[in-house]
């Protein structure tokens, strides 16, 4: 969303959106979630859904 931001302010100013003029923080993760996602295995068993939909192809 932050390059909506970025992108009106520029259009309507003409300048530059100042470096200081935003922050981004994010949550701690849940350790439990702290796994190899390329893992085709790992996601079956973690995801099985989403890794039904796009490992379909994939051992």
């Amino acid at each position: 969303m932050i390059s909506v931001v970025w992108h009106t302010y520029e259009t309507v100013t003409g300048n530059a959106l100042p470096d200081d003029a935003y922050t981004g923080t994010y949550p701690d993760l849940d350790p439990g979630w702290d796994f190899d996602f390329d893992d085709a295995t790992e996601m079956r068993h973690r995801l099985p859904r989403l890794a039904a939909l796009f490992l379909s192809n994939q051992t």
